[in-house]
């Protein structure tokens, strides 16, 4: 059985009110929002107090539920983006999405792990943080949602609130300060890298 009718499986069950595949699905989904939410928010206990509410959101709605559940990592991810925002703005933390995105993500990129270990070099390591440190942020999280969680374009397009036109140019002009960055040799392997780890056939 593939992956794809696994989830479909579990999805149809989870509608009907199954709650070991509810448990399923939050097993499977719960680190990659916690991830993503401590890159938004570094409260953790927010963090996680918004999830919680999103997969009680999930549970309590899941017979109108119309998404297609190939997508519910996207879904997941927007409802907890969401979420958050919500929090900050009533605790009077941030007025404005775009100073969410501003201040506090700060991804932890894998790429960043794999060019270490496989040059094993400090010059590299420093040369790899500062470079990510310095990207727009709305740079830090394209990059984050496409290579990390192998998001569509058009799903990061929503989540970022720019068009995909504009998700496509911040994803090109990262990739470009990377280029320019390094030698050709230490660029074409972080390529190989991403597009090896990628669970999406990807395009630029």
């Amino acid at each position: 059985m593939t992956k794809e009718n696994n989830i479909l499986i579990v999805w149809e069950s989870f509608k009907l009110g199954d709650k070991e595949a509810f448990a399923y699905l939050y097993n499977l989904y719960v680190e990659i929002l916690f991830r993503y939410g401590t890159k938004l928010c570094k409260d953790e206990g927010l963090v996680k107090d918004s999830i919680q509410e999103v997969f009680l959101d999930l549970y309590m709605k899941r017979e109108k539920n119309k998404t297609n559940p190939e997508n519910l990592k996207y879904y997941l991810i927007l409802a907890l983006k969401r979420s958050l925002i919500k929090k900050l703005k009533r605790n009077r933390k941030l007025v404005e999405e775009d100073a969410i995105n501003v201040l506090l993500f700060e991804p932890e990129y894998s790429i960043e792990k794999t060019i270490i270990e496989q040059e094993q070099k400090e010059e590299i390591n420093l040369r790899v943080v500062k470079l990510l440190n310095l990207l727009p942020a709305k740079q830090k999280e394209a990059l984050y949602l496409r290579f990390n969680e192998s998001l569509e374009y058009s799903e990061i397009s929503q989540l970022l609130n720019i068009s995909i036109e504009s998700v496509r140019k911040q994803v090109y002009r990262a990739l470009k300060t990377i280029r320019e960055s390094f030698n050709k040799e230490t660029f074409i392997f972080w390529m190989h890298f991403r597009l090896k780890n990628s669970s999406k056939k990807m395009s630029i």
